[in-house]
């Protein structure tokens, strides 16, 4: 759980798009026109209220400077008709209490196209303000001025520019505590508490009755180790804003740390109060506080009530751990340890009367990306998602790939790195290879993928702990003769670099044979139960990336993780009418035996051994990927 002070500027206009002229040039007779539908979203992916009602404004940069396409709702979008086909468009949208925002989209060259653009819109939130202080510290319209490009850009996370327009405005206005303030927000946002601590306590020192610039102060003192500065500048935030959870937390953290656990008890509480939803997270707090005071129930009940909340969080299986020592009889003497070993956020907090934390020291959180069932992707809401289409296209493209591809070669360039438990990152092995990958059919129900490299630079093999072989395999996924053996929910329509795409989640079902991927060693071959999430373009059903991830550990082997993330390219070869999609990039995670390693594969220059009555090497059109 992150604990942010969150900037934003005034509601005041950002500058509306003008309506497209009434003069534009028409479109020329005989064009082939389509449509483009525009589905806006709040950042958490939910649709614009009615009462922001956008302007949308359409332009190409091949030949129509603008289009006079009016826009009409649809459904939860808006489509604009009327629009040659076979062109990139630019769409530009804006909507009163929001930031505006742009897109490109392709329009494909095919009568009666529909494409879609999804566009999110970041709010400008009133309720998150620091207002500028009246009388005497009225700012001058110059130093207004660039403290309003200040606000902007940190809105657009600018933070490097945001910090010129906020020093400017000192420059100007050096009394003034906003000004101040805006500089110390941009060193806090930054993740720079030091550089942040003058600015914020000068500001708090010329007006200290904005509860804003003191919960800026009270994050930087904790994040300092200055538990008591930090209770000191929260507590009087807290009585200028009775509703502010993130001040409670604060300073539930912060007693905590000076084992002062009633106080830190009761604040947790407030939290949970005010807003149980998003102050979920310091259910981890409340426990440890319970869990000091003796309290083994009321502890056992925060830790359950955190893991229920957050069964992905990577303190889950922790918190789940302490709630049931917490059910246990008390023994004597139990070892202390500290939330560190948690990880949690605020991760400085007094210990709980817990077992010790293992041995095993995990690498940084963000050593490979989080597990598929861990994080939702975007969708657009109400579009109907058609399942079985879907399932038949992607099939049939898998068949074609089997039945059309005997044979294709490419060039690989490959770097392994292992993280170290510490962090730290070993010095990456870097390889080139003509990569050559045979696809054969052994039988009607049955077909067998390999793989083989000859070394361009560097060694002949993969010399880390883990061959990592079955890239091109993994997109077979949708293949008629494996797609039973898996089960399969289509979790709606979104977007994968600027294409609408289907995303579609799949996982081994138990009751069916395992035909997917498998993990060979010395002491046998495992079969790897495989989840995954592909996205799947919505006009061909091609699989444009895909990731997967183990269902479960491998503990016979000790392979606690696999990760496979591609992305697909569609190849166009020259000496026959034949396109194919292949992999252009993966990355691959493995944690298996005590070890953390990301390899990264990247294809290039491919060549096609065609199937026929007499076998060819076909080059691509064009050496560079050519995407849809």
């Amino acid at each position: 759980m992150s604990l942010s002070i969150a900037l934003v500027c005034s509601a005041t206009a950002f500058g509306q798009l003008s309506p497209t002229s009434a003069g534009n040039p028409p479109v020329p007779a005989g064009t082939t026109v389509g449509s483009l539908i525009v589905y806006l979203r709040s950042p958490d992916g939910q649709p614009l209220p009615d009462s922001a009602v956008p302007l949308i404004h359409v332009s190409s940069p091949e030949n129509f400077a603008s289009l006079p396409n009016p826009q009409t709702r649809t459904g939860d979008g808006w489509m604009i008709t009327g629009l040659p086909t076979g062109h990139v468009y630019q769409v530009q949208v804006s909507a009163s209490g929001y930031l505006p925002a742009s897109e490109t989209v392709d329009l494909p060259d095919l009568a009666d196209a529909t494409a879609s653009a999804v566009i999110f819109m970041r709010p400008v939130e009133q309720s998150l303000v620091f207002r500028a202080p009246g009388g005497n510290f009225v700012l001058a319209p110059n130093a207004q001025k660039e403290i309003q490009r200040a606000l902007q850009d940190l809105q657009s996370g600018k933070t490097a520019s945001a910090q010129k327009h906020a020093q400017k405005a000192i420059n100007l206005a050096p009394a003034n505590p906003y000004t101040q303030y805006v500089m110390g927000m941009t060193y806090l946002l930054s993740k720079n508490a030091t550089q942040a601590k003058p600015y914020l306590e000068k500001s708090v020192s010329i007006d200290p009755g904005q509860s804003s610039s003191l919960v800026a102060l009270g994050t930087v003192r904790y994040q300092l180790n200055d538990y008591a500065g930090a209770i000191e500048v929260l507590s009087k935030a807290v009585q200028l804003d009775t509703k502010s959870w993130k001040c409670e937390w604060l300073l539930a953290a912060s007693y905590l740390e000076l084992k002062r656990y009633p106080e830190a008890r009761d604040h947790a509480n407030r939290a949970l109060k005010i807003d149980r939803q998003k102050a979920g997270g310091v259910q981890l707090l409340l426990g440890q506080s319970l869990a000091a005071v003796g309290d083994r129930d009321g502890a056992a009940q925060a830790f359950e009530a955190f893991a229920a909340q957050y069964p992905n969080d990577a303190n889950a299986q922790k918190a789940r751990e302490l709630a049931k020592l917490m059910r246990e009889p008390p023994k004597p003497a139990v070892a202390s340890v500290t939330s560190r070993s948690l990880a949690i956020d605020p991760p400085k907090t007094a210990g709980v009367l817990a077992p010790p934390p293992p041995v095993e020291v995990p690498p940084p959180a963000d050593w490979a990306p989080p597990d598929v069932d861990a994080m939702k992707p975007f969708v657009v809401s109400n579009a109907t998602c058609p399942l079985d289409r879907i399932l038949k296209r992607a099939g049939s493209n898998a068949e074609q790939l089997v039945t059309m591809l005997q044979e294709f070669s490419a060039r690989e360039d490959f770097q392994e790195i292992e993280i170290k438990r510490g962090g730290q990152l070993e010095r990456p092995d870097e390889h080139a290879f003509t990569y050559l990958v045979f696809i054969d059919r052994v039988s009607p129900q049955a077909f067998d993928v390999k793989e083989f490299r000859n070394a361009v630079t560097g060694e002949a093999h993969l010399r880390g702990p883990v061959a990592d072989i079955g890239v091109p395999a993994m997109a077979l996924a949708f293949h008629p003769i494996i797609q039973p053996s898996l089960d399969w929910k289509c979790e709606g329509l979104g977007t994968w670099n600027d294409h609408p795409a289907w995303i579609v989640h799949f996982a081994q079902r138990r009751d069916r044979p395992n035909n997917l991927a498998s993990f060979s060693s010395s002491t046998g071959n495992y079969a790897l139960p495989l989840k995954g999430r592909a996205w799947v373009l919505d006009r061909t059903g091609q699989v444009i990336h895909l990731d997967t991830d183990l269902m479960n550990p491998i503990d016979a082997i000790n392979l606690k993780r696999q990760h496979f993330s591609i992305d697909y390219q569609e190849v166009s070869f020259r000496t026959h009418k034949v396109a194919l999609w292949l992999p252009e990039s993966a990355d691959t995670y493995y944690q298996y035996a005590g070890h953390f390693l990301h390899y990264y594969h990247h294809f290039s220059d491919f060549k096609l051994f065609w199937v026929g009555a007499t076998q060819k090497i076909a080059d691509p059109k064009n050496k560079e990927a050519e995407p849809e």
